[in-house]
């Protein structure tokens, strides 16, 4: 569905999530006494190319609400006349909100695996202690 898109794929979504996450994982470090090896300038670099991406995905999916033809839009709507506008709002909003939902998708199935890898690692440290 994103496909062409720079940074519309799940891996590029990841980087931006990842990037304007951060400053906020620096400044956590920092309050916990931690060294950052991030310095505030590799920080602020990376979030204005993360601000860039998003702006060139905005930009594409306004595009293509422009290009494709109301007829087009009608039957994406349902048959109808697509006169209110929410259709080509709905395929402006596509590009992002799809790939958004399967990183989303992802990095809660990534942290449900972790968690109970976790938990089955904690069993078999107290299972190997007994014996």
């Amino acid at each position: 569905m994103t496909a062409g898109l720079p940074g519309a794929g799940i891996g590029g979504l990841f980087y931006l999530a990842s990037t304007l996450l951060l400053p906020a994982r620096s400044l956590l470090r920092r309050v916990r006494g931690q060294d950052d090896p991030v310095t505030w300038r590799h920080q602020v670099h990376s979030v204005l190319i993360a601000v860039g991406i998003i702006g060139g995905l905005w930009l594409s999916g306004w595009l293509l609400g422009l290009i494709v033809p109301d007829e087009m839009l009608a039957r994406v709507a349902g048959g109808e006349r697509a006169t209110s506008g929410v259709a080509r709002n709905a395929i402006r909003v596509a590009t992002l909100a799809m790939a958004v939902g399967t990183l989303a998708f992802v990095l809660v199935a990534v942290e449900v695996a972790h968690h109970v890898q976790r938990v089955a690692s904690l069993r078999r440290r107290r299972a190997s202690r007994v014996r």
